[in-house]
């Protein structure tokens, strides 16, 4: 019975295809970073709020991409050579799912659906990732420095995820809710073939360099066309679906309240009446003005 523990660990431990897969992240990581730099200069006058924070990612995309690549060290001198049919983020590219990048390319100015299609191609790649790096960072990684660096890239990942999403509401909220529902179908379903195709060509190669039986590769890769089977049926209706925004509550306005007036001096401790004052005509025998109640019965004897 196959276990995924015991396949993740059996992959991680060996130097070849450990450095393939980082390979293949720095490669991503290094894509995406590029592209959100770039499109990020080439935001339209109405969403250029966007602009500081896509550059952002994209820096910060690429930086995990150096520190992806600084972990094989210790597997060779040199990444793995990414193959076309794995590169999970070229896949994606390629499916036309986000115009954006085309139109960069040919040096044509960007529209507002523009970006609203590579937020939505950000959001379906980034939440694959975050799901993949959240599992990944709850083993123990025997090579030093890989489990802060998998923490810290689904941090990020999870981050941008969050942004996208933000970014797509605010559109919705200006009327696009159409328009938004329809980029993430888009999205989500060319995601799930560019996935599906990568993850079987990483299949073919991971058994390759650890000997996989036929009949292991078989089930592996049952399991790749069982879960995008699951995603084009009910996986994808999830993703395309935005949680509505909170209806914040309209708080009466409460009436001015007229000011208080102020209350007399209290007489100091143990200071009796003034006596240059003037005593009060209307106040009765034996009680000074402003006497408090259970003064009588604190007074000495004989007073």
């Amino acid at each position: 019975m196959l276990r995924r523990r015991d396949l993740v660990r059996e992959v991680l431990d060996d130097d070849a295809s450990f450095r393939l897969l980082c390979s293949l992240a720095a490669a991503a990581q290094a894509r995406n970073g590029r592209e959100n730099r770039r499109i990020a200069a080439l935001v339209p006058q109405g969403r250029r709020g966007l602009a500081p924070a896509m550059a952002r990612y994209g820096e910060l995309q690429e930086r995990h991409a150096r520190l992806l690549t600084g972990l094989l060290a210790d597997c060779g001198p040199e990444p793995a050579e990414v193959p076309p049919e794995a590169d999970h983020a070229a896949l994606l590219e390629r499916r036309g799912s986000c115009p954006a990048h085309a139109r960069m390319r040919c040096g044509q100015p960007l529209s507002e659906r523009d970006v609203l299609a590579h937020l939505a191609h950000g959001h379906a790649a980034s939440a694959r990732a975050a799901g993949w790096l959240a599992r990944l960072a709850g083993y123990a990684f025997a090579r030093p420095g890989a489990g802060e660096a998998v923490r810290e890239v689904c941090r990020a990942e999870r981050e941008y995820l969050a942004w996208c999403r933000e970014g797509m509401l605010g559109f919705a909220r200006a009327g696009h809710v159409a328009a938004v529902e329809l980029v993430l179908r888009e999205n989500a379903l060319a995601e799930a073939r560019a996935h599906r195709d990568a993850a079987l060509a990483v299949l073919a190669r991971t058994g390759h360099l650890l000997g996989w039986s036929m009949a292991r590769s078989v089930v592996l890769e049952g399991g790749v066309q069982a879960r995008y089977a699951y995603e084009r049926l009910v996986g994808r209706h999830r993703a395309v679906r935005l949680d509505p925004l909170p209806v914040l509550p309209v708080l009466p306005v409460l009436p001015v309240l007229p000011a208080l007036p102020a209350l007399p001096a209290l007489p100091e401790p143990g200071r009796g009446p003034d006596p240059e004052a003037e005593p009060d005509s209307e106040a009765e025998p034996g009680n000074g003005a402003g006497a408090w109640p259970g003064d009588a019965a604190t007074a000495s004897p004989g007073a």
